[in-house]
């Protein structure tokens, strides 16, 4: 076992090309520490703790959260495919920037101001969640599930293939582009002729 395996604490830290695969890593804190290139595919975090942290060209797909709590945390061209974030410790501050966050569920999470630019976010639930001021700029929300959300102020210019009920979420002052914008008016029962 590496001795990096074995401190709980890690602070300003750059974890290089590690493979920890199927892991369960508990009671671990990382501070201000940047995972280059790492793979913590369908990992168990148990009762860690995540702060000021990068994870670039990362997986981490499948990975297991409990009570485990991302603050200030940073994704970058990072796989993070069917992640019940859900199961975070409130609250939950994770920016993703062109990732590919397929199949995750966010479902009921305070995410104000959240970030997901240019990211793949095929079947991603966001019901019930606080979206307000988020940014959607760029990204392929493709089944991206959107139930009593509250979009207020979010940006989705230059999102696309969402389809998102503006009855049943809060929508106002939220800002959309067009040719995708019309999609907005499915939900309202509204025939357009082009």
């Amino acid at each position: 076992m590496d001795a990096y395996e074995q401190e709980l604490s890690h602070e300003h830290k750059k974890f290089e090309n590690i493979v920890w695969e199927g892991k369960i890593i508990s009671g671990r804190e990382f501070y201000d520490c940047h995972f280059y290139k790492c793979s913590l595919k369908e990992c168990i975090l148990e009762d860690c703790t995540f702060e000021k942290c990068t994870f670039e060209d990362c997986d981490l797909s499948l990975i297991q959260l409990k009570q485990t709590a991302f603050s200030r945390v940073d994704l970058l061209h990072t796989k993070a495919i069917g992640i019940a974030w859900h199961n975070a410790r409130q609250s939950l501050v994770v920016s993703f920037r062109h990732c590919r966050i397929s199949y995750s569920s966010f479902s009921g999470k305070n995410l104000k101001k959240g970030i997901f630019q240019h990211c793949q976010a095929d079947e991603v639930d966001f019901s019930g969640c606080n979206l307000m001021q988020a940014d959607f700029s760029g990204s392929d929300l493709a089944g991206a599930r959107f139930a009593e959300t509250d979009l207020t102020q979010a940006n989705f210019v230059g999102a696309h293939r969402y389809a998102i009920n503006i009855q049943e979420n809060k929508v106002r002052k939220a800002k959309f582009s067009l040719p995708d914008a019309l999609a907005l008016l499915d939900g309202l029962g509204v025939e357009i002729i082009e």
